[in-house]
């Protein structure tokens, strides 16, 4: 009796590491899934954030240009009508009945265009802005899967590489002059060219 009870227990054994070595398997293959579609969606985010970067770009420069033609076509609307009202006013008359008439109905020039023009730039910049910082939030959590462990070795396993994804940050020659002088001294907004 005692071997039975001997191999029966050694059979239990057997058994409960045979469980134990399934239930570890099933949980690394979960967990190898779970790294693999995390990295998947963050690719996917970060390659739909660059078209949707590109259309905001687009659109931002189309919203600028548009506006910034107003105040030339609000000059030419008010010269047609100070000039209409002129030829009116004078009627062949000499002797200041121009200047009269300039001073009695020169209507006042709406500058508003311009504050909406300003307005315009600063929320399409600051928009911009806060979309070309969630681009590259979204890759940085994507390459520290690729840096830590045990998500590189399932990226690994499942032939992932971290450089295959690549971001387009949008600045300007300035900026990239000055990183890699690290300065940045020119302060005056309006500075004439010479």
């Amino acid at each position: 009796m005692n071997e039975s009870k001997g191999m029966s227990k050694g059979c239990m054994v057997m058994i409960g590491v045979g469980i134990v070595l399934v239930l570890f398997t099933i949980i690394m293959v979960i967990s190898v899934i779970s790294t693999l579609n995390t990295e998947g969606r963050l690719r996917t985010a970060i390659e739909a954030k660059q078209v949707d970067n590109t259309s905001e770009f687009d659109n931002m420069w189309k919203k600028l240009s548009q506006v910034a033609q107003i105040p030339e076509q609000k000059k030419n609307a008010l010269m047609d009508i100070f000039n209409s009202h002129a030829k009116a006013r004078s009627g062949g008359q000499k002797g200041g009945s121009l200047a009269l008439w300039i001073k009695e109905s020169v209507p006042n020039a709406d500058l508003k265009v311009y504050d909406n023009l300003q307005n315009i730039i600063v929320s399409s910049r600051d928009r911009w802005t806060m979309r070309q910082k969630e681009l590259i939030d979204l890759n940085r959590e994507r390459t520290q899967m690729f840096r830590v462990i045990p998500s590189n070795i399932f990226l690994a396993l499942g032939g992932r590489q971290e450089g295959d994804v690549k971001i387009t940050v949008v600045t300007s020659s300035r900026t990239d002059k000055s990183f890699e002088t690290g300065k940045d001294d020119d302060v005056d907004l309006f500075k004439k060219k010479e």
